[in-house]
């Protein structure tokens, strides 16, 4: 705990202008502070300069955004003196809506005088009636028998519902998933082909099967050898300009 605390504390100046970026401040040694900067470093640390013909033109971007195409102003001579070509004056034109255009309905639309006017029909007036429901009393959920009920008998036809459907010939029932070994089971004698296929695979290993120890022995052939003039010019280096 001590060591962690220690860290932290070495740490933290690091962090203290760094604003918790990947890349914080840190502290330069007295040998960065006291050493000369070269030409080079002189002549990068220079801002960049404007240039002499440079003219900003604010107006032009004061409404536009700052989008490339700016809002301009227009010029007296255009308002007194232009006029628009025909082309211009049929394009300013609105579009004009299909002639079997309708336009949205209301949400609510307006009774005319005439269905104001009408009278329901019997059938409606009894249709637009409300449901009566009883106010009540209500049977318990719970109530006695009666003795006759108690004494009544079946008929033929309500005993045969009543019987359960049977199982098909030759059901069986599912196995439990833990059941007791038979003794004969426990006495049996495994066959020589049972005893063969549970006997695990025996394979060599990899270091035996592709161990070769003239691996990396040249042979004589090879050390005699000459190589042709075709491989000797492909062994050449290539030469860059």
């Amino acid at each position: 705990k001590q060591w962690y605390q220690r860290r932290v504390r070495d740490l933290k100046p690091q962090w203290e202008f760094s604003c918790g970026r990947q890349s914080p401040i840190i502290q330069p040694s007295k040998g960065a502070v006291k050493a000369a900067c070269t030409d080079r470093i002189l002549q990068l640390a220079q801002p960049k300069r404007c240039l002499q013909d440079l003219t900003e033109n604010r107006p032009a971007y004061e409404f536009s955004c700052g989008r490339s195409s700016p809002i301009q102003m227009t010029s007296k001579a255009a308002t007194k003196l232009a006029a628009a070509s025909e082309r211009t004056a049929t394009l300013a034109k609105p579009k004009r809506t299909p002639s079997d255009y309708e336009e949205s309905r209301e949400v609510q639309s307006i009774p005319t005088s005439a269905a104001r006017n009408t009278r329901p029909s019997e059938r409606i007036e009894a249709l637009a009636e409300a449901k009566k429901q009883p106010s009540g009393p209500f049977r318990e959920p719970d109530w006695p028998v009666s003795k006759k009920a108690m004494k009544a008998q079946p008929s033929e036809r309500i005993r045969e519902l009543s019987r359960s459907k049977g199982l098909v010939e030759g059901f069986q029932g599912n196995r439990d998933v833990q059941w007791s070994v038979s003794k004969s089971a426990k006495q049996a004698v495994a066959t020589r082909r049972i005893e063969e296929l549970s006997g695990p695979i025996m394979r060599e290993s990899m270091d035996h099967v592709q161990f070769n120890p003239d691996v990396f022995k040249v042979s004589e052939a090879a050390k005699k050898a000459k190589c042709s003039a075709r491989t000797a010019e492909l062994a050449q280096p290539i030469v860059k300009s």
